[in-house]
């Protein structure tokens, strides 16, 4: 037992000494782990939103600005017929209407039995034509004549329904008859505007009742006023109405000349809706007519000589 003791003994001697030159039995030299791999590490650790730098300047934004191009004539207006500049020639709208020059004066009582000759047709329609179902709701014809005193207007009007329930300054807010006059040519010619020698007069044969007939100027404004010197008598017939009137040349502002011009438009107004007054559609002698452009109106011809 004793030498088994001492036996021990030993072999722990020798494994000490041996522990004391054996690398790595010294005291350990703090681990340093190796620098993370950036790549990883933008992967896995939060990303910081970078800060966009502002503009320098403030950005400019193109405005085009487009400035059509348009062709005017003189003396026209976009959709208006071109008036060709010559006086003498009368309006290039429509057929030219001949005044009779009378010597012996018309009858003025709504009957057209004295009327024979050139009459011509009022039938272009000119406003509200998708109310107007044809010639029998709304035409008619019309006859000119003239003296040294006076203008002789006479119409036979096809209207399948008479409607006038006003008088005056409002009677084209009903059946009525209107008339476009240019009592000078020459030195407004190729005026697209109304003026103080443009006239629109009104003729309304009434209700034929309590509505007596009655004739309205409205242009020119300065004069504008019912008109007791003008006489216009109607008569309702089967399939409308017929209607005389004596304009005064006065109330033109005309010296009648045999052979002289005039821009001139007649037309018919008419209203179809019991007991209301508006203006529902329009024919005219002449397709182009519109109210403020005397250059689409057409022409009157006070013809020469004599005739009963």
């Amino acid at each position: 037992m004793t030498r088994r003791i001492v036996l021990l003994m030993l072999v722990a001697l020798t494994a000490a000494t041996l522990a004391c030159e054996i690398p790595g039995t010294t005291s350990p030299t703090p681990f340093a782990l190796p620098t993370p791999n950036l790549t990883l590490t933008a992967i896995f650790a939060p990303t910081d939103t970078p800060t966009e730098a502002p503009p320098t300047e403030t950005p400019v934004v193109a405005l085009v600005t487009f400035t059509p191009t348009t062709t005017s004539t003189v003396g026209t207006t976009p959709g208006a017929p071109t008036a060709t500049v010559n006086p003498a020639a009368g309006r290039p709208n429509g057929t030219p209407m001949n005044a009779v020059n009378l010597t012996v004066a018309p009858a003025i009582d709504g009957n057209l039995s004295d009327w024979t000759g050139v009459s011509y047709g009022v039938a272009a329609c000119t406003y509200g034509c998708n109310l107007r179902s044809g010639d029998t709701d709304l035409s008619g014809t019309v006859f000119l004549g003239y003296d040294s005193t006076n203008l002789y207007v006479a119409l036979q009007v096809r209207d399948d329904k008479y409607i006038q329930v006003t008088s005056g300054r409002n009677m084209y807010k009903g059946d009525d008859i209107e008339i476009q006059f240019d009592a000078n040519l020459t030195t407004d010619f190729t005026s697209t505007s109304l003026s103080s020698d443009d006239y629109q007069i009104g003729l309304s044969a009434g209700n034929f009742g309590t509505v007596a007939p009655n004739a309205y100027r409205w242009y020119p404004r300065s004069l504008e006023g019912s008109l007791s010197a003008v006489v216009v008598k109607a008569k309702q017939v089967a399939d409308g109405y017929t209607l005389e009137a004596k304009i005064p040349w006065t109330v033109l502002g005309v010296t009648p000349v045999s052979g002289a011009k005039y821009g001139f438009a007649v037309s018919i107004s008419d209203d179809d809706q019991t007991d209301t007054a508006v203006q529902q559609s329009m024919t005219s002698s002449v397709a182009t007519r519109k109210l403020l452009n005397p250059t689409t109106w057409g022409t009157l011809i006070l013809a020469p000589g004599g005739a009963s």
